[in-house]
């Protein structure tokens, strides 16, 4: 990388932080920390919850898969969408009717105080595992373009890079502090600047890497056989549907989505944020994965993991391989913020306020920066960890998948059913759990499984031969089973008294959009976006100006961006002259 590139990636870590910065100050009480005072626009919403699914995993792992079996990656991004599609008709309004600060009190008060110390355990350790995975993955990226001169203080000695350790640190660091900061707020407002950076960075890179290879249809005829095929590989139309099914609990009642489905003024906006993300899901899938699919062209050899940057590294011209490492950074502290918020929030409303109920909202604020911070090292803790791991990663990336999706399903189905309890949820929990852990600890042991009967060594070869499918089977199929016979079962009986609670709060928190405050809200985010338009505009014109390369393209894009703030400039001085007549 040159100069250029590394201005850029020092300009949007400290653009994060100042937003972070402006916000804390507006900062009143714990709504405005962990629900954005219910005064979110629904895009905003609905472009950090898009945002939120996205990290350095990505363009690493989907980037991977689309430079090895194409359209499929795609096939695989757009079953996200068509679930999100259905989460926009029945679950994203149902979240926002209930009246819930935060989706740990939808728990205690439908299954149970105990149900939400399990959830925040197993959540703060499994999703803290996860998103150290992906703040690890982009530090893996990250330094690999950062050569460093001997000696210095942050070089690894081993490549000559610098340390993953430093990158970790910094990246990590970055997204805590303006976390802890400005709060949910924050997040919703940086994660639709990260969003305006990713997709100007994939819209630049797309025609550079068609270039390359001679066109759109140059590609088409140097694309393997079957490269265009909807299903390939391990990856099934049975699978899709599953992955489908999947993610319409992961996405409807994971706790970071739910957040965004609450902290819109009323039902019909929380609908609507479901609906952007899943026509973003549907429409963008295409854009980002383009790029791995034309490197196979170019390097079928490579290494499908790091098809995405080496293709960036291939055709970007000089400070644009910066804005590329900016927007996957962008994309990883979106995933990390998201999460320390929505924790932040469980334990300052859930844990610590029932200890402490008169604690004022001052109090609270505090409370919930600390736990921040404190989840915030835990997270950078881990990241640090996993090169000493060696392979273990990919084993905790497995059983935490296992864990977050049959996590979400009894939250969903308790928001619909009158009849399951406390004990369902533990229920199918416990033997979701025990069945995955007894697979996946059965391969581990060199086929364990394999040892008890004819049985055993049919599962045995077949999860050997279907790990995703086995995945999904445990994830999905096993608890939704579960769930199933209980609702048939309790149906007989007495409708549960978790679901009389609900519905009396519901009835008791009924809100009323705050005009004034959601109108104040729009006003700086449209600040906001002004100086990001602008300040991505100048940046990409003087990349154009000193590039040797690809100008027009350059110089197209940068018009773009600055029409918006030409607009708003001009709208402006149209106010003036007519204040002065």
């Amino acid at each position: 990388m040159v100069t250029t590139d590394y201005i850029f990636i020092f300009l949007n870590l400290i653009g994060v932080l100042i937003i972070g910065g402006i916000f804390s100050m507006r900062m009143k009480n714990s709504k405005d920390m962990f629900i954005a005072g219910r005064n979110s626009s629904w895009w905003v919403a609905g472009l950090s919850g898009y945002m939120t699914i996205f990290s350095a995993g990505t363009f690493v792992v989907w980037g991977g898969i689309a430079f090895r079996l194409g359209l499929v990656a795609v096939s695989i991004l757009m079953m996200i969408g068509l679930a999100l599609i259905l989460i926009g008709m029945f679950v994203s309004g149902k979240w926002r009717q209930t009246g819930i600060k935060s989706p740990a009190e939808f728990l205690g008060i439908r299954f149970g105080k105990t149900t939400i110390t399990l959830y925040t355990i197993i959540g703060v350790f499994g999703r803290g595992i996860s998103v150290a995975v992906a703040l690890y993955a982009v530090s893996i990226l990250f330094v690999a373009l950062i050569p460093l001169p001997e000696g210095h203080f942050l070089i690894n000695p081993d490549t000559g890079n610098m340390s993953v350790f430093w990158a970790i640190f910094f990246i990590g660091t970055t997204a805590m502090l303006y976390t802890v900061a400005g709060g949910l707020w924050a997040v919703l407002m940086i994660d639709v600047v990260q969003f305006l950076m990713l997709m100007l960075i994939i819209l630049l890179v797309i025609p550079f890497s068609l270039e390359s290879v001679g066109g759109l249809g140059s590609f088409i005829d140097k694309a393997p056989d079957g490269f265009f095929h909807l299903v390939g590989g391990e990856y099934s139309f049975i699978w899709l549907l599953m992955w489908m099914i999947l993610n319409f609990f992961l996405n409807g009642g994971d706790w970071p989505f739910v957040q965004r489905y609450i902290s819109v003024p009323k039902v019909k906006d929380s609908k609507k944020t479901a609906f952007l993300m899943a026509s973003l899901y549907i429409v963008t899938p295409i854009l980002w994965m383009l790029p791995a699919m034309v490197y196979r062209v170019i390097n079928p050899d490579a290494n499908p993991e790091q098809a995405y940057i080496l293709m960036s590294k291939h055709v970007l011209p000089a400070g644009m391989l910066g804005l590329m490492m900016a927007a996957m950074i962008s994309a990883t502290t979106s995933m990390i913020d998201s999460m320390l918020n929505v924790f932040a929030g469980v334990f300052t409303h859930d844990i610590y306020r029932s200890v402490n109920p008169y604690a004022s909202e001052k109090k609270l604020v505090n409370v919930g920066r600390v736990f921040t911070f404190i989840f915030g090292v835990f997270v950078i803790g881990i990241a640090m960890l996993i090169p000493f791991l060696g392979g273990a990663e990919r084993v905790v990336i497995t059983l935490v998948s296992l864990i977050i999706g049959p996590l979400a399903i009894p939250s969903i189905w308790g928001l619909f059913s009158k009849y399951i309890n406390e004990k369902a949820v533990w229920l199918s929990l416990g033997i979701t759990w025990a069945i995955g852990l007894y697979v996946k600890l059965g391969l581990s042991l060199q086929g364990a499984i394999s040892n008890t009967g004819d049985g055993g060594a049919y599962i045995f070869t077949f999860v050997r031969n279907h790990v995703e499918l086995t995945d999904a089977i445990i994830g999905l199929i096993i608890p939704v089973s579960i769930l199933l016979i209980i609702e048939l079962i309790a149906r007989s009986k007495e409708v549960d008294k978790g679901w009389v609670k609900l519905s009396y709060y519901s009835k008791n928190n009924e809100e009323e959009e705050n005009i004034t405050a959601t109108a104040a809200a729009l006003k700086l985010t449209k600040q906001i976006l002004f100086w990001a338009f602008s300040i991505l505009g100048i940046g990409v014109t003087w990349l154009a100006i000193v590039s040797e390369k690809e100008k027009g393209i350059l110089i197209i894009f940068s018009i773009l961006l600055l029409i918006i703030p030409f607009i708003s400039i001009l709208n402006y001085l149209i106010k003036i002259i007519r204040n002065i007549k």
